[in-house]
């Protein structure tokens, strides 16, 4: 079988690529996440393709699209990808100590390389370190938070936005000089899980923005009825958006995504009380609260 075409006008200095893979795709990264904290394709054979957003020695974050659920970790100490590199493989899906992660790779591909990866999600710190799984694997980033502990024990540090610790770890990288307390943070990395926390793992010196970020977060009120409601809340924004509804204690609920104009999000699944809904883009978190009957 012909796996790859390459056409070659030597005469202008242009390459021209067609590629046809060997190996057919069995799931989307969301599908293997299964929206849960833990896959419900556990011990199953996969086959997904994205574009690496972060890697060392012996592991590589693989993303087919921005923001919830579409990030996944991928052991495998055989293959080196490099940032940017679109990839499809094979392997096994497992639950390390409740990272979901696809391991024992058994094929492996670089369709085509220096790719654009995709777009960072600027989600609230305490999101992430409450309830971070909806965004584990992927590329994220807190803006103005403040090192409340510099030192939480190999090379970690925790970082607060007023919205809740989120811990930032070096798996990938340590700035130096380290973390320094009470100092304002932007911080883009990937997300993890060990021990029993989600970590942000930042790539290098550029996923690292000392001091306050002037405007770069704007906080809207947003106005959303029937509110009591039973079914839907209804609401209009300026810019499209991940919408994440949270219930009193902070906990996550469900994420999707929004279109700038006017939106509705179906609730008549969730248990009568009071929740949160947070609508965060690049530049702002539009922020209101209602009551489910």
């Amino acid at each position: 079988m012909i796996q790859s075409i390459r056409i070659f006008f030597t005469a202008v200095g242009i390459l021209a690529a067609t590629f046809v893979s060997a190996q057919t795709v069995t799931h989307t990264i969301a599908e293997v996440q299964g929206e849960l904290f833990a896959s419900p394709l556990i011990e199953q054979i996969v086959t997904v393709q994205g574009i690496v957003t972060a890697a060392n020695d012996f592991s590589y974050f693989i993303q087919n699209g921005s923001g919830a659920w579409n990030g996944i970790y991928i052991y495998d100490n055989t293959n080196l990808p490099t940032v940017g590199d679109d990839v499809i493989l094979e392997g096994e899906v497992s639950e390390y100590y409740d990272l979901t992660e696809i391991s024992n790779i058994t094929y492996f591909e670089t369709v085509s390389s220096g790719n654009e990866l995709p777009a960072v999600v600027i989600v609230e710190s305490g999101v992430l370190g409450a309830s971070g799984e909806p965004y584990e694997g992927c590329l994220v980033q807190i803006v103005n938070a403040v090192c409340t502990n510099p030192d939480a024990d190999f090379g970690q540090g925790y970082f607060n936005d007023s919205s809740g610790d989120c811990m930032v770890d070096d798996m990938l990288y340590m700035p130096d000089p380290a973390w320094v307390i009470d100092e304002y943070y932007s911080i883009t990395g990937v997300l993890t899980y060990s021990y029993e926390e989600y970590k942000i793992e930042p790539r290098d010196a550029s996923d690292v923005s000392i001091g306050m970020a002037v405007g770069t977060i704007e906080l809207i009120s947003v106005n959303l009825y029937p509110n009591p409601t039973v079914d839907a809340i209804n609401f209009t924004l300026n810019t499209a958006a991940i919408a994440s509804v949270y219930d009193v204690n902070g906990r996550l609920v469900f994420s999707e995504n929004v279109n700038a104009g006017n939106n509705t999000l179906e609730v008549s699944g969730l248990r009568a009380g009071s929740y949160r809904v947070d609508c965060v883009s690049d530049l702002s978190i539009s922020r209101a609260s209602f009551v489910k009957k």
